[in-house]
């Protein structure tokens, strides 16, 4: 086993499962399992099952499952490698340092240095330079703010934090690749100029970002750091790092539309205040969100494109089932200017009287009744749980006047075109039961013990799903994270259903068992074959080569009973 495999192996002795997951989900003991609500999808009753004998876990609701490594990454929404770091961590684990994944830890830090060393000398900057002072000052940002957020500024000159990151010994193509210089006709220059910056941090607490927006009007007015190895918008969220705490202990979010939103609102005491960088909210956003909360309210501005960002957010959001109000600023407002205009407490009163879905949809008085129900029935689809569709279905019935059947009929008709998000919690209809118990068997016995799939074949398994995970375990997938994470819905629960079964007593002799069963069914096929090449030989009276066909048949039915 390659010594990579090994480490992994000690992780996976050292971290029990069961303690891992107790850590994020509520576990009471189930026979020889442990049994909670899952993490990763609403339910009422618990589907999540834990083995700890097997140490896996899967949900027989959304047919998510895996070991100790995919948990941890589909819970903080990490890739393997921060998984297998953070678990290495916890066992007291020494992560070897070899090829790709030194290389890419090793770029990770100079990033992360680069970024630390160019947050610095941003702040120095912004203290020796009245005009940035002075704009902060007329934002209302105080020094308690700009400590907090680290608030920095960028000079007008052309290559001022160049040379500083030089003089530090970085080298230009590090710095080229921190996406903190340019390259121009005449040489580098300075991604930010002229602009207060906005350090972005990851919710380890690092600077792996930065936001600028500039003094005057020159356009663009805000500029953000390209995507990195340590930075990747559609997964951040501007002050997470400083709002996570809040966000659990109140157990709501909300989300507004910029830097200055998100600082204004802290410094008035809203700490669970979060901000997307640039873009639109996405399902990364929501992921990553829902490991604090399921409760959102989405503060955005009441012209045409807040109310079209709002619609988009609020079907993002509601396809990791969260509960969603909107609120919409007066015109011309944001909660930057509302705040420093008006105060806390009228700034409570609006997010206390955000609207709820259907409310925010009805609020739309240019449009037609149905023109509305449809737009909304058009969100209310890609809600996974079928018990708040119906709810959301029946105030919108008892809103618009509009019969509640009928609602329901133009949503299994919208429902032809199919979220992604709803096939994923579509009904699963294979089960271990509805497969042949010997392809059962044989799927137990090679996940138990893969070299045993060499003596087999795909010709050998009848039922779809069975032949297609044989495939894939033959192919190479033998761990149980691996190989459902390769499994469409039906293989899931198949998977699930065997890897939750007692094991087999005697597996040696019911393998043999099973192979000789495929033994006598491939005879009895080719001795059927060969009974209608008997019968039509006799019907064209061929002699020859009815003697020679009996013959094999002779011969076939003695292989048959040995």
């Amino acid at each position: 086993m390659p010594s990579y495999d090994r480490i992994r192996e000690e992780i996976k002795s050292r971290v029990d499962i069961v303690d891992l997951i107790s850590g994020y989900v509520s576990l009471k003991k189930s026979g020889q399992n442990w049994k909670g609500l899952c993490p990763f999808h609403s339910e009422k009753t618990p589907s999540f099952i834990v083995s700890p004998s097997k140490q896996i876990y899967h949900c027989f609701g959304c047919g998510i499952g895996g070991d100790v490594f995919s948990f941890i990454m589909q819970q903080e929404n990490t890739s393997f490698n921060e998984a297998i770091s953070l678990l290495a961590k916890k066992a007291g684990v020494t992560l070897p340092r070899f090829q790709d994944n030194a290389i890419s830890s090793k770029q990770r830090e100079i990033l992360l240095s680069l970024y630390r060393d160019s947050m610095m000398f941003y702040r120095d900057a912004l203290k020796g330079n009245p005009k940035a002072e002075d704009y902060l000052k007329s934002r209302g940002i105080d020094n308690f703010s700009k400590d907090s957020f680290f608030i920095g500024y960028a000079s007008m000159e052309w290559d001022r934090l160049l040379t500083h990151l030089k003089g530090k010994g970085y080298p230009v193509e590090a710095i080229k690749k921190a996406g903190l210089i340019i390259q121009g006709p005449k040489g580098y220059y300075d991604t930010f100029r002229g602009r207060i910056i906005f350090p972005i941090f990851d919710l380890q607490g690092e600077v792996a970002a930065f936001g600028g927006r500039v003094l005057d009007n020159f356009e663009p007015k805000y500029l953000n750091s390209p995507e990195t190895l340590i930075f990747n918008k559609s997964r951040t969220l501007y002050g997470l790092n400083l709002a996570r705490d809040s966000i659990k202990k109140m157990d709501s979010v909300i989300f507004v539309e910029g830097y200055l939103d998100v600082i204004s609102c802290h410094r008035f005491g809203f700490t669970n205040v979060v901000a997307p960088l640039g873009t639109a909210l996405t399902e990364g956003h929501a992921k990553l969100m829902k490991r604090f909360t399921d409760n959102a309210t989405l503060v955005f501005d009441s012209d045409e494109a807040g109310i079209r960002a709002a619609k988009r957010a609020l079907s993002v959001l509601f396809e990791c089932n969260f509960d969603v109000r909107v609120l919409l600023l007066p015109r011309g407002e944001d909660p930057d200017s509302f705040l420093r205009k008006k105060g806390a407490e009228a700034f409570k009163a609006l997010v206390d009287g955000a609207k709820s879905f259907v409310d925010f949809f009805l609020a739309d008085r240019k449009k037609d009744g149905l023109v509305v129900a449809r737009e909304a029935l058009d969100i209310i689809l890609k809600i996974p749980d079928r018990m708040l569709q119906g709810h959301y279905i029946k105030a919108l019935s008892e809103k618009l006047k509009i019969n509640e059947l009928f609602l329901r009929e133009e949503l299994k008709r919208q429902s032809r075109v199919v979220s992604r998000q709803s096939t994923a919690y579509k009904d699963i209809s294979t089960k271990a039961g509805q497969i042949p118990k010997h392809e059962e068997y044989i799927l137990q016995l090679i996940l138990k013990s893969p070299e045993r799939a060499r003596l087999l074949s795909e010709e050998d398994f009848d039922d779809p799903v069975s032949k297609n995970i044989f495939k894939k375990i033959k192919g190479g997938l033998t761990e149980y994270s691996a190989l459902i994470s390769q499994c469409d819905g039906n293989e899931k629960a198949l998977l699930a259903e065997l890897f939750f079964k007692e094991g087999i007593e005697d597996q040696d002799k019911t393998f043999e068992d099973c192979l000789h069963h495929l033994k006598s069914k491939r005879l009895a096929c080719v001795l059927q074959d060969l009974q209608d090449k008997i019968k039509e030989a006799e019907s064209r009276k061929d002699g020859e080569t009815l003697k020679v066909l009996l013959l094999e048949k002779q011969k076939l039915l003695k292989e048959v009973m040995l």
